[in-house]
């Protein structure tokens, strides 16, 4: 298993949270958010890989600085083709082009960089659904935080607006069986100052918010 985390610039990221946070806020936040998720996730068993897919390199070597652990590897974004979506294809293909053969040829598990209650067992229950593709969504049940596919299955990524609907009907289209997953630690993601107001008091202190 391969866990994909997007990561933007230091600058562009929480921009909703402009009204309360200046940008140099904004940019620790961003910074101590990819750094509990990536921890996370290095610290697994079952992820063999963890890869930072992003448009700033000088951002995520950064960010990796202070992630302990197994080495995070770095993948630049496709010139010409902006874009989340257009991002995790990249990754996939690059993914795809060291993976065996065969129906194990491996997964990759797409993590987003914001979610401040991710655990351990919140990643194994994503990780071991009994299914071809597994859609952890977020809170209101329409988005996708956490996305584990087939790296051979050639879905299109669908982030962005009602993307739960739109990757469970990818899957159908293409004949696989989609499990859904809704737990606290994948469905927090953090857009709006509620979202920071909402998080128990240790994890604000542990963020810097």
């Amino acid at each position: 298993m391969t866990a994909v985390v997007p990561l933007r610039d230091g600058v562009s990221g929480k921009s909703r949270l402009s009204t309360s946070l200046d940008p140099a806020a904004r940019r620790r936040l961003v910074v101590a958010l990819a750094r509990h998720v990536l921890g996370v996730l290095a610290a697994r068993d079952h992820v063999d890989r963890v890869v930072v897919v992003t448009a700033d390199a000088g951002f995520a070597r950064e960010v990796l600085s202070g992630v302990p652990g197994p080495a995070v590897e770095v993948l630049a974004e496709p010139a010409g083709r902006p874009g989340l979506n257009a991002a995790l294809e990249h990754a996939r293909d690059e993914l795809s082009a060291t993976a065996p053969a065969g129906p194990d040829a491996g997964r990759m598990l797409v993590v987003h960089a914001d979610l401040p209650l991710l655990g351990d067992a919140d990643v194994d229950a994503v990780v071991s659904a009994h299914a071809d593709v597994v859609v952890a969504t977020d809170r209101h049940g329409t988005g996708t935080n956490l996305l584990a596919v087939p790296v051979g299955a050639d879905l299109r990524f669908r982030f962005g607006a009602r993307s739960r609907a739109a990757h469970e009907a990818e899957a159908t289209r293409h004949g696989l069986h989609c499990a859904v997953v809704l737990r606290a630690g994948t469905a927090a993601d953090l857009d709006t100052i509620d979202d920071v107001v909402e998080l128990p008091a240790p994890v604000r202190t542990r963020l810097g918010v």
